[in-house]
């Protein structure tokens, strides 16, 4: 892998019937040929290891630009479909744009086909219609919740806010045009949202007493 900045190897995910038939482990990294890109590989497990010559190219995303804002996060939602992040290679003007994946959640299905029920496909087989949600920044983590299958995107900010946004088919958080709650507009708002300094007075508005810098995470967890 290109380990670069924040490029590496970015996520890691098993297929909900890993265990019980097939063995699919999947994975997101920054991969060198033939140029520097993000991808979605799936390998099949071989007692604790890989085993040789097993990875199959599922899906490879755009070249990259930028060392940062890759996003990479990959999950199974309840749907059996698998979910990935994808930051916007520090291009703000990708998150908006359906004409490229980067800045988006993307869905698929367990083989890297694309489903045709996803929101945003106009033109069957273009990779932008793999876009679940969009106006993502940098949501280099999230999570699903076990049997809901609720899905929390925790999307790192630039200047002021840090954001956890509920996910939902064809949304639109907003970046750049919105972060956190300012000029949210026609956009979908976040679940919670904290800013990078303190509110005066002190746990006045959104994020109430939070403060941090970058939303390194977030899990659920049984009541």
């Amino acid at each position: 892998v290109d380990s670069n900045g924040e490029r590496g190897l970015l996520g890691v995910a098993f297929h909900p019937n890993f265990a019980i038939s097939n063995n699919f482990v999947y994975v997101y990294y920054t991969a060198t040929t033939p140029t520097t890109h993000n991808r979605i590989s799936r390998f099949t497990a071989n007692g604790d290891v890989a085993a040789l010559g097993s990875e199959e190219i599922l899906v490879d995303l755009p070249d990259l630009s930028a060392t940062n804002h890759n996003g990479g996060a990959i999950h199974f939602g309840a749907d059996g479909k698998l979910y990935v992040a994808v930051g916007d290679n520090a291009n703000g003007a990708n998150s908006q744009s359906l004409a490229t994946p980067l800045g988006k959640m993307l869905r698929f299905n367990d083989n890297g086909s694309i489903p045709n029920d996803n929101p945003f496909c106009i033109t069957p087989g273009n990779l932008a219609c793999a876009v679940w949600a969009r106006g993502l920044r940098n949501p280099f983590t999230f999570a699903v919740q076990p049997l809901t299958g609720r899905i929390h995107i925790n999307d790192v900010g630039e200047g002021t806010w840090e954001e956890i946004n509920l996910g939902a088919a064809g949304a639109n958080y907003g970046w750049p045009n919105s972060e956190g709650p300012d000029n949210v507009g026609s956009f979908t708002g976040p679940l919670f949202t904290y800013k990078h300094s303190a509110a005066a007075p002190p746990g006045s508005g959104p994020g109430g007493f939070f403060v941090g810098n970058v939303i390194a995470g977030g899990t659920f967890y049984p009541t």
